[in-house]
């Protein structure tokens, strides 16, 4: 026999000798066969179908090396080819293999009994460092799983690390759902092979980690807004190492409100009345709420609150208001409520109008509009016994003489735009009296001497076309047939005080009489004659006479202003009296010559030109 051939011939026999220890060893059988195995959740990882190939040059079927080089090789990723020269027997696995030997089991490694037996198994399980849970292929034709624990005989003498088993990720992980701010999301953990037992998640922004943010959902929150989301998904399977794989990449959008219960528009679509809005039920409860009313389609300035009173402008329209929810990192959202045609407004009269001022002809008397609301301008309307008077359209009136023993009270017209007018009467006044005329002061206005006019000023009355009637009087007696306005002073009023009566009446007011002031005594008229001449160089004399009839020879003063405008008096005796002036400058000179009356006489002047040389 060759020697290739005797080298398979003990590698047969040593593939099928099932170690006496293993067989007694602290252990539990799981499953037997494959059908059974399978039945029971226990996988064969396929080499039920593959059995009859060899691997690593082993012996096919079922027997404890083939099945363990199959594992390596499908499961680990081992190349078909043995890694070492002596891994052939299964009790020189370990020895060959002595540097990736150890003590720790690990899933993926080869547990091997080589100094208590001459048997491998493939780890599926690490429990803890005394419980392992293996897979396994005998000589005798039985597949199995079998849990086996450190404490009892049979513990594995050691376990080879030919590779660690990776977990790989055929599909990436997905961010299941829309990733906006508010929205939760998900993750889906991809595709893997062998199947994780278990997933860790990590979420990142920017691909820097978020703080807590460790489970399968998420929901962003406003500061995510704008950022790139992506997550991490670490996959775990017993013995195997984590690995980890991440998402494609997804922009946080603005994350979008919605109304639960919308808002409600209350009061009435009148002018003046108030409009109320509640704010809504929105799926932020900590959203911020803002309104904005709309006169139709146009914003009310500074209309932002939850209220609002229709104004005028807004008659015949339609009112609206807007509603807007809004938070950070949230699209806002509006809810539009309107109104029917806004009608004119109510104006409400608080107190009633009323009539102020003496009733009597000429009187002024005022109309009070009474108090409405809200503010009105008012048009007035003046009744006299409940009849129109024309043209009396003012808040005040002044009562003719055709309105004596009227009664009088005034309509109101209230009016504001957008409001419906609405008009009120006061209560009427007493009959009206006659009228009171009012006179300024008459007066008499002349020289009170013999022979000059004196002119009655009868005074400036209201009404205006009061009608005006003259008496003059001598020392407060009535002069028979004085009637004037004027009277020319004769020599029967000397050294007597002339005044005047002066009556005003007018239709519908009472006469009103006054007397005017008395005059003076009434004094003689003077009679001044003057007589000048030049006399020398800057020198005038002058004589000057003095008399008046029925008056004895005039004993008096001259008040005279020369031409350098200086006064001097001078004495008149017996009417007569000369004197001269000097240092008069040269040329055409004016001299004013008055005599000052007395207690008989009247005063009177003379003016006298004299050419000084």
């Amino acid at each position: 026999m060759s020697q290739t051939r005797i080298a398979l011939v003990v590698l047969f026999f040593a593939a099928l000798l099932v170690p006496v220890s293993p067989a007694q060893a602290a252990s539990t059988v799981l499953c037997t066969g494959y059908t059974a195995c399978t039945k029971a959740g226990y996988s064969n990882a396929g080499y039920s179908a593959k059995q009859g190939t060899s691997y690593w040059a082993m012996y096919t079927g079922t027997n404890c090396t083939n099945y363990a080089a199959y594992r390596l090789i499908t499961t680990n990723g081992l190349p078909n080819k043995r890694p070492a020269s002596g891994v052939g027997n299964a009790r020189d696995w370990g020895t060959a293999m002595a540097s990736v030997t150890n003590s720790t089991p690990a899933v993926g490694a080869i547990a091997w009994w080589g100094r208590t037996g001459n048997h491998v198994a493939y780890i599926e399980k690490v429990v803890s460092s005394t419980e392992i849970w293996v897979s396994e292929s005998n000589w005798s034709g039985a597949f199995d799983w079998r849990k086996i624990t450190k404490s009892g005989s049979g513990w594995p003498d050691g376990f080879i690390h030919f590779t660690t088993p990776s977990l790989v990720n055929s599909s990436a992980p997905a961010i299941v759902g829309s990733t906006r701010v508010g929205t939760s999301i998900k993750a889906s953990v991809g595709s893997w092979s062998p199947s994780p037992t278990s997933y860790t998640y990590q979420w990142l922004a920017d691909g820097a980690p978020i703080s807590g943010a460790t489970a399968k959902t998420f929901t962003p929150t406003s500061s995510l807004l704008g950022r790139t989301l992506t997550v991490l998904v670490t996959a775990a399977h017993g013995g195997y190492p984590a690995v980890g794989a991440s998402s494609a990449p997804a922009t946080v959008a603005p994350g979008t409100m919605t109304v639960s219960a919308r808002p409600v528009l209350s009061g009435t679509a009148q002018v003046g009345a108030r409009l109320t809005t509640t704010a809504g039920t929105w799926s932020r409860k900590d959203a911020k709420v803002s309104y904005q009313w709309f006169s139709g389609e146009t914003p009310i300035t500074g209309a932002t609150g939850s209220t609002y009173t229709a104004r005028s402008v807004d008659s015949d329209r339609r009112v609206a208001v807007e509603v807007t929810a809004s938070r950070a990192g949230y699209t806002p959202l509006t809810v539009r409520n309107a109104t029917s045609a806004v009608v004119p407004g109510t104006l409400t009269r608080r107190t009633a109008p009323s009539v102020s001022g003496t009733p009597r002809v000429g009187s002024r008397l005022s109309a009070n509009p009474g108090t409405w609301s809200p503010a009105v301008t008012a048009d007035f309307q003046w009744y006299a016994d409940g009849r129109v008077v024309p043209g009396a359209t003012g808040q005040t009136f002044v009562p003719s003489h055709r309105e004596r023993g009227a009664t009088i009270r005034v309509r109101v017209t209230a009016r504001r735009p957008g409001y419906t007018s609405q008009s009120a009467t006061s209560a009427s006044t007493p009959a009206l009296t006659a009228g009171h005329i009012t006179v300024s002061a008459p007066s008499i206005s002349g020289s009170a001497s013999v022979g000059s006019v004196l002119t009655i000023t009868p005074g400036r009355s209201t009404p205006a076309n009061a009608s005006v009637r003259y008496q003059w009087l001598r020392d407060g007696k009535v002069l028979s047939g004085a009637t004037g306005r004027t009277r020319k002073v004769s020599s029967n009023d000397r050294g007597h005080r002339l005044s005047a009566r002066v009556v005003h009446k007018a239709t519908g007011y009472s006469a009103r009489t006054l007397t005017t002031g008395a005059t003076s005594r009434i004094r003689s008229a003077a009679k001044v004659s003057v007589t000048a001449k030049a006399a020398g160089k800057g020198k005038v004399s002058f004589t000057v006479k003095v008399s008046a009839k029925g008056a004895s020879p005039i004993t008096g003063t001259l008040a005279v202003r020369d031409a350098n405008g200086r006064s001097r008096t001078v004495k008149i005796v017996k009417g007569r009296a000369v004197f001269a002036l000097t240092r008069q400058p040269a040329g055409t000179q004016r001299y004013a010559i008055t005599f000052r009356a007395t207690s008989a006489v009247a005063s009177a002047t003379k003016n006298k030109t004299v050419r000084v040389r």
